[in-house]
Parts: structure tokens; C-alpha cells; sequence
């Protein structure tokens, strides 16, 4: 026989009537391939994973915990093995091949990873270590299998803490929406920006009424129906969508009555935090109808679905392929963590790691016009634990200029981030910005600042490792680059500011432009080590 399957003739006496049948033996079946191997093999990756990707691992975890738009991601990653083990039946391990071609794409997401371990960019690094994961699954077992559990495998993406991005967004169509309800309803209703007022009191379309959690969770809840119980392609296709539309219509609703309601009750209900607790019990209504919608979408008799003969030679499985997979897959992560760990060693200092000091202190000791101690200057930035900070006046070209400089080195801190403030919003106002070209192709801004009180020109850049930036994006990038290599030093930054007047604010820029395109150079000699 073509398997070498083995005939056995039993007799069974039932009645006095002698029946014969043939058994076969399948022990030597294609189909009986043992799973232990390729099981083993998956936790081994996972278990690597686990360990090359632990820190955006453990930081996405923290956004899980701390926001409420994402603690359903705790269950994606459990939701997804269960996915998988709903189709072990269909899982034909003789179709077991390896595609190496995937590892292509896991370069990708451990480069990915390492440019964000380097510029710190959170959401680099959970897209990279969440995206990794299926990957290196599909180049483990082959693409005849991962197709078999393709939706599991996506549904892995869903623990990427992303989304809030529309959060503005989605307050202004909420706004929009919760308006032509009102307008429709005949309240008395004014609109500005944000705010809604009507006659009993005012409304602030917040960050919490934007629905973004409705909004994601009736994604992730709504792609789950759809694959467990909706078979046709189009059937699918409409209810995402759905899935998509339908909260963000809904929670319109929930903001144009929570309005009504404290328009009708004088503002007793609705108006406090009270409208939270509604707006969860709203939440349940919204997610039980668009249960309900799936309900009558779906197919009332799901159609018998076609066996498929995945019969293969039992020859083309090999417990080598499987090893030679998973000692591919384990190499590829353990040469990029060795990539990481230089990485957070330039991050992060070490006791042992002398800090490399520049001329910075000598700049502030023999130029400084006026003691720090009796010098208190209008204009304060705020950086947040710079390894060394000066501000003074200096004269340059024969103005007197106020100037700060700030120096982070390597495994001190940060010095591009979001945190780091070149003027306290709170006491200063931009006015307006202009650029102007330096030598080159280079050019640097010029900024406005005004409060009620003065007027300032305010410019700074950026020295990289003894390089000069003045596009913020520049030089973050090669900061990232200079990491990445392992040849990083430190990051300094010189901001200087002039006051100026109405009506000389013009000649003023100019003769500004002029003191830094004729000094940028010699101040930046000051990064220089010692």
C-alpha cells in the first residue's frame, strides 16, 4: 500500500453471524507527526522573545495597568493561545516548513527596536516587540500552518498600546455630532472649540468623552465576533465596519444626552462625575447592540466548510528542520540583544564609566559678566536633570546677550525630550517664528517670545558628539544614530536670547542672526573635551 499501511482481519461473532473486517493500522500514518518538537520549539522562542524584548515588554505592561483604554490588551496575548488551540484540530503538523524569507522581516523589527531603545521611543518599541512575535512564529512552522491561524497571529497586534493619537480627533467629531443632535432638538446651544454651552451651564468635550476606549474596544470585540462566528467575506467586512462607525455615533449620543439631561433636570444630573458612571453603563448598551448587530449579520446556519486534503509524504517532515528553525530564530534575537545591551550601556552609566568632562566650566569661568548668585534673568528654560546647566551674560559682537548652555553626557539623562522647555509656557507666550540661513545650507530659527512685560529673540542648537544641529529632528536622529554604533558622548545645547523693542525688533534679528552665524563656531569649541 502506498504508506505501508498495515491490514489486520478481525472476526466478531454477533448472533452467530460471523462478520470479517479490515482495520488498518495508521500508526505509520503522514498525518501522525509527533507535535512535541514543534511545541517545544514555539515556548523556546517565546521564551527568548520574552527576554530580548523585556523592556518593551514591561513598559507596555505599565500602559496596560495605569490606562483604562488599554487593559484589554492584558487578555490578547492569552485570548490568542486559546484562538490557537480552538484549531488544533486543523493543525496538520506534517505541513510543517520553515520560511527563513520571514526572518527578513524580523531584521526589521529588531532594527525597529533598536532605534527605539535609542531615541527612547515607546511606541517603536512596542510596535517592534509585539509585531516580532507572530513573525517569528510564521518563520518557525511555515506558511501552509500560520495560515491555518492567521487571525491568532494578527489578533497578537492588538496588544500595541496605540490609538490614543486620535484622541483630538475624536473629540472634534463628537463635538460636531453631540451639535447637530442638539440643533435638532431645539435647545438653545453655543459652540467654542471644545466647549458647549447651553442656557443651564457649559460642557467640555474632554479627552474622556472622546470614546476612545469605546472606540478600540469595539475593534478588538468586533474583529473577534467576526472570525468566531461569521463565515462570508462580506458579511465580515460589513460588520467591521460597523464595528468601526458604530461607537463613535454612539458615543455622540451619550454626550448629546448626557446635555439633555442636564438640561432638563437644571443641571441636577449628568453635570458631575455622576455622567462617568453613565457612560460606562452606556458602554455595556453599546457593545450589547453591537453584539445584537452580529446577531442578525451573521450567517443563521454556518455553511459546512471543505475539507482540504493537507496529506503530505511523511518524508517532508524532519525533526532537523524544526531544530535547524528554532536555532535560527534564537540566533537572530541573541545577536541583536548583544546589539541592545551596548545600546543601554551608552544609555545608561555605570559606576565604572568615567564621564567625559568639556570645556564648559572654563567657558562659564572666564566669560561670565555677572555671578549666578546675583544674576536673575527674566527668561528661565527648564530642562530636567541636566548633568551641568549655566545661564549668564556674555558679550558677543558688543551686545549682551543672555545665554544658556546645558550639557547631558553619555548615561546623564536626556537632552531631546518633550519634557525639556526652551521657555516656561506659563510666563511666556511665542509670538511669532522666523527662519534665517547660517553658512551652508544650514539655518536657524528665530523665535518671538512675549509676556506682559517683555520682549525677547530667543534662538537655539544643538551639538551631537562635537556636531552642530539646529533642526531638532537632525539631531535626535544622529544622537540615535551615534548610539546605535556605540560611540555616543553626550548631547549639549546653547540657547541665547536678546530683548528687543517694538519699534527696533527688526534690526534687532539682524544684528542677532549675525552674533550667532559669527560665533556658533567658537562657542560650540566649548563641547570639546578636555
Amino acid at each position: 500500500m502506498g504508506y505501508h499501511e498495515r491490514c489486520i482481519q478481525y472476526s466478531l461473532e454477533i448472533d452467530g453471524i460471523i462478520l470479517k473486517t479490515l482495520a488498518v493500522d495508521n500508526s505509520n500514518s503522514p498525518n501522525q507527526v509527533s507535535y512535541k518538537p514543534i511545541l517545544w520549539g514555539g515556548v523556546t522562542i517565546a521564551a527568548i522573545w520574552a527576554l530580548v524584548f523585556w523592556q518593551g515588554i514591561t513598559t507596555a505592561v505599565g500602559i496596560w495597568l495605569a490606562t483604562d483604554t488599554f487593559n484589554h490588551c492584558l487578555f490578547v496575548i492569552p485570548g490568542a493561545i486559546y484562538l490557537v488551540y480552538l484549531k488544533r484540530a486543523e493543525l496538520n503538523f506534517a505541513l510543517f516548513k520553515p520560511n527563513y524569507f520571514v526572518l527578513i522581516l524580523c531584521v526589521g523589527c529588531l532594527t525597529l527596536y533598536a532605534i527605539g531603545l535609542a531615541g527612547d521611543v515607546q511606541l517603536f518599541m512596542h510596535v517592534a516587540t509585539f509585531t516580532f512575535l507572530p513573525l517569528s512564529i510564521w518563520s518557525f512552522i511555515g506558511n501552509k500552518l500560520a495560515y491555518k491561524i492567521l487571525f491568532p497571529l494578527c489578533f497578537i497586534l492588538f496588544s500595541i498600546p496605540i490609538g490614543e493619537e486620535l484622541v483630538p480627533t475624536l473629540q472634534e467629531v463628537t463635538a460636531d455630532l453631540a451639535m447637530v443632535m442638539l440643533n435638532w432638538s431645539g435647545i438653545p446651544v453655543y459652540r467654542s472649540g471644545l466647549y458647549i454651552e447651553i442656557p443651564q451651564g457649559q460642557f467640555l468635550v474632554a479627552e474622556a468623552c472622546s470614546g476612545i476606549s469605546f472606540f478600540i474596544a469595539s475593534i478588538v470585540i468586533g474583529s473577534l465576533y467576526a472570525y468566531l462566528n461569521i463565515r462570508s467575506t462580506k458579511r465580515r467586512t460589513v460588520f467591521m465596519a460597523i464595528s468601526i462607525f458604530f461607537p463613535i455615533i454612539a458615543n455622540a449620543i451619550r454626550v448629546f444626552g448626557i446635555i439633555l439631561t442636564a438640561y432638563f433636570t437644571d443641571m441636577e444630573h449628568a453635570a458631575g462625575a455622576d455622567h462617568l458612571i453613565y457612560g460606562w453603563i452606556f458602554f455595556a448598551l453599546v457593545i450589547a447592540c453591537l453584539l445584537g448587530i452580529g446577531e442578525w449579520i451573521r450567517e443563521k446556519q454556518l455553511p459546512v466548510e471543505e475539507s482540504l486534503d493537507d496529506s503530505v509524504a511523511s518524508s517532508s517532515f524532519h525533526s532537523q528542520s524544526c531544530y535547524r528553525s528554532i536555532i535560527s530564530i534564537v540566533v537572530l534575537m541573541l545577536l541583536f540583544l548583544m546589539w541592545f545591551n551596548v545600546i543601554n550601556g551608552q544609555l545608561n552609566q555605570s559606576e565604572n564609566d568615567p564621564i567625559i568632562d568639556i570645556q564648559l566650566s572654563s567657558l562659564y569661568e572666564s566669560e561670565r559678566l555677572i555671578i549666578t548668585d546675583s544674576y536673575v534673568s527674566s527668561w528661565q528654560p527648564e530642562f530636567e536633570q541636566p548633568y551641568q546647566e549655566w545661564q549668564f551674560l556674555k558679550e558677543l559682537n558688543g551686545i549682551t546677550v543672555d545665554m544658556y548652555v546645558v550639557w547631558y553626557p553619555k548615561g546623564q539623562g536626556e537632552l531631546i525630550n518633550s519634557q525639556n522647555r526652551l521657555f516656561p509656557e506659563k510666563a511666556w507666550t511665542l509670538e511669532s517664528q522666523k527662519k534665517y540661513m547660517l553658512e551652508g545650507e544650514q539655518s536657524i530659527e528665530v523665535s518671538v517670545i512675549v509676556n506682559p512685560y517683555n520682549k525677547r529673540l530667543l534662538t537655539h542648537w544643538y551639538v551631537i558628539d562635537g556636531k552642530i544641529f539646529t533642526n531638532i529632528r537632525e539631531a535626535k536622529l544622529y544622537e540615535i544614530y551615534k548610539i546605535m554604533l556605540g560611540s555616543y558622548v553626550g548631547s549639549g545645547l546653547v540657547a541665547v536670547s536678546l530683548k528687543t523693542e517694538n519699534i527696533s525688533e527688526h534690526q534687532d534679528k539682524l544684528s542677532f542672526v549675525d552674533i550667532v552665524r559669527d560665533n556658533i563656531k567658537t562657542i560650540n569649541q566649548y563641547f570639546e573635551p578636555l
